[in-house]
């Protein structure tokens, strides 16, 4: 019996091994058949999604790599007067993009993404602590504690609280500006992580999202 060249279309023998007119090899091994209207890439990139698992274990070299470019690209965020929210949300976004990259996976879990962003919040509060530690060096005292009032007075005077004469009262005596720093700082740590965390999750789901058929 004959089949038809898939090449050429000349009429090839069964059994011979290439065409005797193209010289195109006949005997193929069958593989999974793409959908109608799919593209060989789109074939390519759905198998590869499909037969590799999601990840759950973080690379941390890598993902150290990916938070600390992320957060070096956030901080250009900073001069345009971008809420710091918006712009850890960005950094957590960004790592997972990058460490994608770098670690050459088609699609990511929700939890490493969510790890991940935290991992860039933590970092880039661990930035912020260093930064405010440098400046705390080379200053009094009693010129840190007049800077903190002032940047507290500017935006108390926004506020409608009635309890914020309160607050001012409290952070005059010694006792009280420690507690209010202190409390400061972990809010910020859980506002960095949170965002963080929370962009990191989102970009593992546009990834799945976007690589699901």
């Amino acid at each position: 019996m004959e089949h038809p060249c898939y090449k050429c279309g000349a009429s090839v023998e069964d059994g011979t091994p290439f065409c005797p007119r193209c010289n195109a090899p006949q005997i193929r091994v069958a593989g999974p058949t793409p959908p109608t209207g799919t593209t060989p890439e789109a074939a390519i990139e759905q198998y590869t999604t499909q037969s590799t698992p999601l990840t759950s274990a973080l690379d941390w070299p890598q993902a150290l790599k990916s938070a600390g470019v992320a957060l070096l690209v956030a901080f250009f965020l900073i001069p345009l007067y971008v809420p710091a929210a918006l712009w850890m949300l960005a950094a957590g976004f960004l790592s997972v993009m990058l460490y994608r990259r770098r670690c050459h996976l088609a699609s990511l879990s929700g939890g490493i993404g969510a790890r991940l962003g935290a991992l860039t919040g933590a970092l880039g509060f661990a930035a912020l602590a260093a930064m405010l530690t440098l400046w705390t060096a080379f200053r009094s005292s009693k010129a840190i504690h007049d800077t903190f009032l002032n940047y507290i007075q500017l935006h108390g005077a926004r506020s409608s609280d009635p309890h914020w004469p309160q607050v001012l009262e409290l952070f005059n005596t010694p006792g009280g500006f420690i507690f209010i720093v202190i409390f400061t700082l972990v809010l910020t740590l859980l506002a960095f992580v949170l965002f963080s965390t929370l962009g990191g999750a989102l970009g593992a789901y546009l990834v799945r999202r976007k690589n699901r058929p």
